[in-house]
């Protein structure tokens, strides 16, 4: 009795273990893992003593159908390196930032880093800008003032003086608002990536050596 209970639970079990051991031989095999090497940037700059920053993963967003990077912390980005340099990058996307001296400007596009490529970094200095509103609003505001002040020392007809007054105030007014905009107007920056040329007269060109 108890071989035959044996033989039945035997017979029962022997087709589900085969089926089990077919679906699984069944399955397809696993893709292979695609190893992402670093791959050389090389970065140049339209000016001296530019310094490049870099923040890795950083948090991205479409806007106008542009990809963004989500403004993050200063301190969470991390010096690269002084331009002209070379440096090894993870195939990924970066978020870059430059500086110079004191000012570091944060850029909205990220760089995606997908092979050998060559970055050109460019700073936009608005110094002439800030030295042209601080004249403006001196010389303009002094102006303004001094028209004011004759009209009032030299005009006895009251509509003559209202004009003056008035022409004079404007040109302050007007001077200084004008003097203040340029004058707080802060440097920009932005970087143009393109692949490292192939052949070997463009890699080591002027623009690429190193």
């Amino acid at each position: 009795m108890r071989l035959a209970l044996l033989a039945l639970v035997l017979s029962v079990a022997t087709p589900a273990r085969a089926q089990e051991t077919t679906s699984e031989s069944a399955l397809p095999p696993p893709p292979p893992s695609v190893e992402l090497r670093p791959s050389t940037v090389r970065f140049r700059a339209n000016l001296e003593g530019l310094r490049v920053l870099y923040l890795q993963d950083p948090v991205l967003d479409e806007r106008d159908g542009e990809l963004v990077i989500r403004p993050s912390p200063a301190h969470r980005y991390v010096e690269l390196c002084a331009v002209p340099c070379n440096r090894e990058l993870p195939q990924t996307h970066l978020g870059l930032a430059v500086a110079r001296e004191q000012r570091v400007i944060r850029l909205h596009t990220p760089l995606g880093v997908d092979g050998p490529m060559g970055v050109t970094v460019r700073w936009q200095s608005r110094e002439t800008e800030r030295l042209g509103g601080v004249l403006l609003a001196a010389i303009g505001g002094v102006s303004g003032l001094g028209v004011g002040i004759v009209s009032v020392a030299a005009t006895t007809d009251d509509a003559a003086l209202g004009a003056g007054v008035g022409v004079g105030g404007a040109l302050l007014v007007g001077a200084v608002i004008v003097g203040v905009l340029l004058a707080l107007m802060d440097d920009d920056a932005a970087f143009e990536a393109a692949p490292l040329p192939a052949d070997g007269d463009g890699l080591f060109s002027d623009q690429w050596d190193g």
